[in-house]
């Protein structure tokens, strides 16, 4: 038997012990693992109890082993999740032993292309052959003989009533979204030897959690969360219990030369059961085009798996060089680093030069362009003006997209102040896209500068429910229930993230203005020391500092730091303003605020809610500051 078997989405390593599912390496005892290998050595032909006995026990086994053979047999169809009645694997031949009935193959070696078996001829979608079980022949009919025709008919009967049984077995109670609303898509195991394709593999699962999300009612966790779990060894219901989600959808990607195999296994994640699995080959050159045409065929089906409808796509065909510029923008996007950020815009001006109507790659450029003046990248006019002509130019390409309204809502509030103008282009983004994280998470931000708090805590719920584990996403929840002054509650949440994500600088700067909140100043301090630290550089953070300072009695240590920052032109009035209106002095405060305002400066749209500012809230003068911002 060769070193290493693949069966399903399964693949048996015999040199390293060990079985891998979709690239993942699963925990399996001795036992079940060796009765595995037996089954597998068989090739298809019946193994038989006693044979099972001598493989795990030795020659002297003893012939009342039976509970334990049905032990290992029970623990392998659970790692496997074989259902008994409809089995995928293991057939149980009664009163005898047992058959392993999946397709076998060895294990293709990424360096040899010609291992690659023959698919079957079966073309799923396009120029895609799936690999499927073959149709059953028809039956005949015939006109003359009628009895032959009330047995068709009681046959159909039967057939239907097996069926119904079957499925309701198979998929449990169903209500109106077949019984899931929820799906996490796994990043993709890259099984190549090298990392050069993994813009591609991490491309196409963007693509299925982006189609998913657009084509059916489902809530569908975000990439970010979902890349949390790439090469991790977390079991699925670790993973399902993490995400909140009712099923998950997992795979594998392998190109070698020009043979192309992908995986795809769908998970009901409540009850541990397969609902769907398929296998993809190809050959050829065209490597996005096959990428696109699976992943919609897996949409279809996975759709159909969960019983939800399925919404035809609005997305137009690109160009080959388009969609590549665009995965490699993608994948540098996330990186969210300023140097990456920069490649990104590269990559997606690339994508629109090689095809001028891609519409999601201006979208996509937008969003950079925002990112890349907030990192600092781009003077902010700049990164405003590029974004807002990007966001209007893919709309006008590509009519609803929700990144584009999410792009255009960030240019009114941050550039334009245009609150109202603001909050109808996040709403529209919400409308088109309920599965967009981004677009919840600024409308959130949003309605909470404009003191609307029960509805930003409902936005930002949603936010962390489409992307749970994203650290950006649960900070700004910490500071959502910081802004409506419930402390408590948000140091609960903010510990939550700061235990996964120890060294997130705006997670300690947040933790520092909690602290702050509930009058413990020490601690507000030694936060704001580790942001700085691992800011390196922040005004803002300084400018926290000095008002934590002023705020515990250390006022010529306060009135110090804000002399620095005076001096510096390029910090926001609204840093300074903050510090003087904790050193109780508001004619100093006010002279900064009323700068802020004039200049444009960043965080004037906080003023109405951030507790920062409460040392001047009752001033006349900041009162009519506010009205005049409207806010």
């Amino acid at each position: 038997m060769p070193g290493s078997i693949r069966f399903e989405e399964f693949a048996l390593d015999l040199d390293r012990y060990e079985l891998r599912r979709s690239g993942r390496a699963v925990k399996l005892e001795r036992m079940p693992m060796e009765l595995l290998i037996l089954l597998l050595e068989s090739d298809g032909k019946l193994v038989r109890r006693d044979a099972i006995n001598r493989r795990l026990w030795g020659e002297q086994a003893q012939q009342d082993t039976e509970h334990s053979v049905n032990t290992a047999v029970n623990k392998l169809r659970f790692i496997l999740r074989d259902d008994p009645r409809d089995p995928r694997f293991i057939q149980t031949v009664v009163g005898q032993g047992y058959r392993f009935i999946a397709r076998v193959a060895p294990e293709l070696e990424p360096e040899v292309p010609a291992a690659l078996p023959e698919p079957p001829p079966v073309a799923i979608p396009a120029d895609i052959q799936a690999v499927i079980p073959q149709a059953a022949p028809q039956l005949p009919r015939s006109r003359r003989h009628t009895w032959i025709a009330a047995l068709l008919i009681a046959i159909c009967l039967a057939a239907g009533v097996v069926t119904y049984i079957w499925l309701s077995r198979r998929q449990g109670p169903k209500t109106a979204a077949g019984g899931f609303h929820s799906i996490a898509v796994l990043p993709l195991a890259n099984l190549a030897p090298n990392a050069d394709q993994d813009y591609i593999v991490d491309g196409m699962t963007d693509q299925l959690i982006t189609d998913l999300a657009g084509s059916t009612s489902l809530r569908v966790i975000s990439r970010s969360s979902a890349m949390h779990y790439k090469r991790s060894q977390a079991d699925i219901k670790e993973i399902a219990r993490a995400l909140n989600v009712d099923a998950v959808l997992e795979g594998s990607f392998l190109h070698t030369g020009k043979e192309v195999r992908i995986t795809a296994n769908l998970v009901d994640t409540h009850n541990d059961r397969h609902l769907w699995a398929q296998r993809y080959e190809a050959a050829g050159d065209d490597l996005l085009s096959m990428q696109e045409s699976v992943s919609n065929d897996i949409v279809r089906q996975v759709a159909a798996a969960l019983g939800t409808k399925l919404i035809a796509s609005r997305l137009r065909p690109v160009s080959i060089n388009a969609r590549d510029a665009y995965l490699r923008g993608e994948f540098e996007w996330s990186k969210r680093t300023l140097d990456a950020m920069q490649r990104a815009v590269g990559f997606y001006q690339q994508a629109v030069e090689a095809d001028p109507e891609y519409a999601e790659a201006y979208a996509a450029l937008g969003d950079a362009y925002i990112l890349l003046g907030s990192y600092g990248g781009l003077a902010p006019a700049t990164s405003f003006a590029r974004a807002q002509d990007a966001a209007e130019h893919a709309l006008r390409l590509g009519g609803g997209l929700a990144e584009a309204h999410t792009v255009l809502g960030a240019v009114k509030t941050d550039r334009d102040w245009d609150w109202a103008g603001a909050e109808a282009e996040y709403r529209r983004a919400v409308t088109l896209n309920p599965s967009y994280p981004t677009a919840h998470h600024w409308l959130s931000l949003h309605l909470s500068r404009l003191g609307k708090m029960t509805k930003a805590e409902e936005e930002i719920q949603k936010a962390r429910a489409l992307d749970p584990l994203s650290p950006i996403i649960g900070t700004d929840a910490a500071q959502t229930a910081y802004w409506a002054r419930n402390p408590q509650e948000a140091a609960r949440r903010i510990d939550a993230v700061l235990t996964a994500n120890p060294d997130f600088a705006e997670a300690h700067l947040v933790k520092g203005k909690i602290e702050e909140q509930l009058r413990h100043y020490e601690q507000a301090l030694a936060e704001f020391k580790e942001a700085l630290i691992l800011f390196r550089v922040s005004s803002t953070v300084e400018a926290l500092r000095g008002h934590a300072l002023a705020l515990g009695g250390a006022s010529e240590q306060a009135l110090g730091t804000a002399h620095q920052l005076e001096a510096d032109a390029h910090v926001s009035g609204v840093d300074i303003g903050a510090i003087y209106c904790a050193l109780g002095q508001p004619d100093a405060a006010m002279h900064w605020f009323n700068s802020a305002w004039q200049r444009r400066d960043k965080e004037v749209d906080m003023l109405g809610i951030d507790p920062m500012f409460d040392g001047c809230r009752n001033d006349a003068r900041f009162q009519a500051l506010i009205r005049k911002l409207k806010l």
